[in-house]
């Protein structure tokens, strides 16, 4: 009796390993077959980037193994209901007891917090030497600003095990290439002092607009702001936000609340998005708040070129070139010149040095998070002479 008792035990192991196995086989089939047949998706509306498209077969792509990893991007961006799986995948690590999730701790509190980014030494070589050379060659007050992320500055929130980050060290590194050429506003130990509060989302890489606005009040004195405003009208605008880091880790239940600080000012201005041929009274578009991409209120996401005139009569002119940390910063800057330029390189291409001189620019402000310069491509080639 035993023996057959064994039998059956070990048939209906095999049988569930033989359905396991066809479901497995099936699954991949339609995705191929969906893969095939479907058209490829262009944009992520959830993790708010641009999926990669389908690779060119070239010689030089094989040779340098450019192409592989193109096609391997390709097929996990592509991948047939890619949005359920990585819903699925985090539901699993978390019964499995793991903390992180496609590089994004599992943090306390709700947080999701992104690792840290190991900087692309190369590129960022190219960009400071392009910034220092930059610099030298004008004589508008300069200033750089990169923002340590939440893994540095909200590291108590990090789960037990996570490994530290070494944003300081990156951070301490920049500062020390670029002694001498520009003036280094470290916000570190002002968010440091504020790390207990809302300083950055829950379910996104961003910076909230309070953490925006402790930043502005250190920097403010950097780039020639004496006496900057501290009367604002605070708005909640949304408390549904769900962020980038929400939907790459497949945490869809976490949600954010996003205020904006409207100066108490006199001051009116016009916003121009210049490359888009479109005017606007205001630096917030609400329309965003409908879409997933609700970050995008602040200035309606990046652009090539942005500028702002104002009828602030300070006889200072700003630009920014920046990531899109920079988007919920730009609010607080409004009373205080009479026009700012906001480019953003990843998508600019026209000549900078032409712009320079059409603003009449008196200050430049290089606002960055660390995770996006130390492995930002476009930097030099905006900022370069040719």
């Amino acid at each position: 009796m035993k023996k057959i008792s064994n039998k059956k035990q070990n048939l209906h192991k095999n049988t569930i390993n033989i359905i396991t196995l066809a479901v497995f086989v099936i699954i991949i089939i339609l995705a191929d077959v969906f893969l095939i047949a479907s058209h490829d998706r262009t944009f992520s509306p959830k993790e708010n980037r641009v999926l990669q498209q389908a690779p060119e077969l070239t010689g030089d792509g094989l040779a340098s193994g450019k192409y592989m990893t193109q096609a391997e991007d390709f097929v996990a961006d592509q991948f047939f209901l890619r949005d359920g799986w990585i819903s699925y995948k985090m539901n699993v690590d978390k019964i499995l007891g793991k903390k992180e999730s496609n590089g994004i701790y599992l943090g306390k509190n709700g947080y999701l917090i992104e690792a840290a980014a190991v900087p692309d030494e190369k590129n960022m070589s190219k960009n400071l030497d392009a910034i220092a050379d930059f610099c030298s060659r004008h004589d508008f007050n300069a200033v750089m600003s990169v923002v340590p992320n939440a893994v540095s500055i909200c590291s108590h929130l990090l789960p037990a095990g996570a490994p530290a980050a070494d944003q300081m060290k990156y951070l301490a590194d920049i500062r020390e290439r670029l002694s001498g050429v520009l003036q280094f506003a470290d916000v570190s130990e002002t968010l440091n002092s504020h790390n207990r509060e809302y300083i950055y989302y829950k379910s996104d890489h961003h910076w909230t607009s309070l953490g925006a606005y402790h930043a502005f009040n250190y920097i403010a004195p950097y780039i020639g702001i004496d006496s900057p405003v501290n009367a604002y009208d605070i708005y909640c605008v949304t408390d549904s936000f769900t962020g980038t880091l929400s939907s790459a880790s497949g945490a869809a239940s976490v949600r954010d609340e996003i205020d904006i600080y409207v100066p108490k000012s006199d001051v009116r201005y016009v916003v121009e998005y210049v490359n888009e041929n479109e005017k606007s009274t205001t630096v917030y578009r609400s329309e965003a708040l409908e879409t997933n991409s609700k970050y995008d209120v602040f200035l309606g996401g990046n652009h090539p070129l942005i500028r702002i005139r104002t009828t602030a009569g300070r006889d200072r002119n700003l630009m920014i070139i920046k990531d899109s940390y920079a988007n919920a910063f730009v609010q607080f800057l409004l009373p205080y010149y009479d026009s700012i330029y906001i480019v953003d390189p990843r998508y600019y291409s026209d000549d900078i040095e032409k712009l320079l001189s059409e603003g009449s620019i008196t200050d430049v402000l290089f606002l960055y998070n660390l995770n996006t310069f130390v492995e930002d491509n476009s930097i030099a080639g905006v900022l370069e002479t040719f």
